[in-house]
C-alpha cells in the first residue's frame, strides 16, 4: 500500500490532472537537443579538468591552475561559482588518475549496495523488490567509466544517493558526512542538504536537524574560502559567465533527466511520460527514504525549472542514480490511485443504514 491509498477521489483526481498536465505539456515541446560536443572526453569540460589536473600533478596550485587554464580556453572567471570547488581536483591530485577511478568504482559498488539494502527494507511484494533492486544497479554501473571520474557531478550525484540509503532514524550522521562531501564536490547538491535539515525538523528530531544544520554551515563557510580565493587570482578583464537564469521550465527538467540517466534510451516522448511516474512512484511509497528522495528530486526539478541554460544539461547527474527507480515504485502507486478513482458500490452503506 502507498501513500495514495489514503487520498480521497477528489485528491486522486486533482493528483491525476497534474500528472496528466506534466505528460501533456512534456510530449507538446520539442524534442531534446542533442548534447553539445564540446562536453567530450577530447574538447571542453573534459579537457579542461584535465588540463588543471595535469597542472596541479606537476606541482602547481589549484586556483592558479584553473584561472590559467579557464582563460586560455575562453571560459569565464566571474562569478566565482564558474570556478569549480578543488574538491575533486585535490583527490585526482592526491591519488593519482588511477586511485580516482578506483574510488570512483568502489563509490559506485558502495551506492549500489547501500541502496539495494534499503530498498529490500522498504519494498515487500518480491518482483517489485527484485525489478527495483536490479534498477538500481543498472542506474549506477555506467558512472564506473573513466571518463565520468572527471565529473563533479556524476560524484556528488553518487554520494546524494549513498547519503539517502546510509541514513536512518537511529544512526543519522554517516548521512550527514556524505551528504556535505556532495556538496563540496558539486555546490549545486546543496539542496539535498536542506531538504534533508527541513525533513528532520518536520519530525522534530532535534539532534539529527542540527547535524544537517551544521554541515550547511559547513558548506557556507567553504563557499565563502572559495569566493575569496577565486577572486585573488581573477581580474575585472575576465570574462564573466551570461548568467544561469534559462527559465526552461519542465521541458529542461526533462532534458536534464532523461539524458543523463537510463531513461537516454528511449525516445524523448517516452521519457515525457516516464520521468513523471518515476517522481509519482518515488513520492507516493511510504517510508522516509523514499520521502527524502522525493523531496530532493523535487527541489531540484523545481530549480531546474527556473536555472540552467540548455548545456547544463549534466546537471542530471545528480538525479540519475535514483531517479528511474521511481518506475518501479510507480507501480503500486497508480494501483491505488486507479481504486481510489473507481466507484464504490453503495451496497454496504445501505446495509449499514437499515442495521
Amino acid at each position: 500500500m502507498t501513500r495514495l491509498a489514503q487520498l480521497d477521489r477528489r485528491a486522486a483526481l486533482a493528483l491525476v490532472g497534474v500528472l496528466l498536465l506534466l505528460i501533456g505539456y512534456g510530449l507538446a515541446g520539442p524534442s531534446a537537443p542533442a548534447p553539445h560536443p564540446s562536453h567530450g572526453p577530447a574538447h571542453g569540460d573534459a579537457a579542461l579538468y584535465r588540463a588543471i589536473d595535469a597542472r596541479m600533478t606537476a606541482g602547481e596550485g589549484y586556483y592558479r591552475a584553473a584561472a590559467e587554464e579557464q582563460r586560455l580556453r575562453r571560459y569565464p572567471l566571474r562569478p566565482f561559482v564558474t570556478v569549480r570547488l578543488p574538491t575533486l581536483s585535490w583527490l585526482a591530485a592526491a591519488a593519482g588518475p588511477a586511485g580516482a577511478l578506483l574510488l570512483l568504482r568502489l563509490l559506485v559498488v558502495a551506492t549500489i549496495a547501500a541502496t539495494i539494502v534499503r530498498i529490500r527494507q522498504a519494498v515487500a511484494a518480491p518482483p517489485l523488490r527484485v525489478a527495483a533492486c536490479v534498477l538500481a544497479a543498472a542506474c549506477a554501473v555506467p558512472f564506473a567509466q573513466p571518463v565520468l571520474a572527471l565529473w563533479h557531478e556524476m560524484w556528488a550525484g553518487l554520494l546524494v544517493a549513498l547519503a539517502l540509503a546510509c541514513r536512518s532514524p537511529t544512526r543519522w550522521w554517516p548521512s550527514v558526512l556524505i551528504g556535505l562531501a556532495a556538496a563540496l564536490m558539486r555546490e549545486i547538491a546543496l539542496p539535498f542538504l536542506l531538504v534533508m535539515a527541513c525533513a528532520a525538523m518536520v519530525e522534530r528530531r532535534r539532534g539529527e536537524a542540527f547535524g544537517w544544520v551544521a554541515a550547511i554551515g559547513a558548506f557556507a563557510l567553504a563557499m565563502a574560502a572559495h569566493a575569496v580565493a577565486v577572486h585573488a587570482v581573477s581580474t575585472p578583464q575576465d570574462l564573466a559567465s551570461p548568467g544561469w537564469s534559462g527559465l526552461g521550465g519542465w521541458r529542461f527538467v526533462l532534458v536534464v533527466a532523461r539524458d543523463c540517466s537510463l531513461l537516454r534510451a528511449v525516445p524523448m516522448p517516452v521519457a515525457a511520460i516516464l520521468v513523471p511516474l518515476a517522481l509519482l512512484g518515488w513520492a507516493a511509497w511510504p517510508g522516509g527514504y523514499a520521502a527524502r528522495a522525493a523531496l530532493a528530486l523535487g527541489a531540484w526539478s523545481c530549480a531546474f525549472m527556473a536555472v540552467g541554460r540548455p548545456d547544463n544539461f549534466y546537471w542530471g547527474l545528480l538525479m540519475a542514480p535514483i531517479l528511474p527507480i521511481g518506475l518501479v515504485l510507480a507501480i503500486p502507486a497508480l494501483a491505488d490511485l486507479v481504486r481510489q478513482l473507481a466507484p464504490r458500490s453503495r451496497a454496504p452503506q445501505a446495509l449499514a443504514g437499515a442495521a
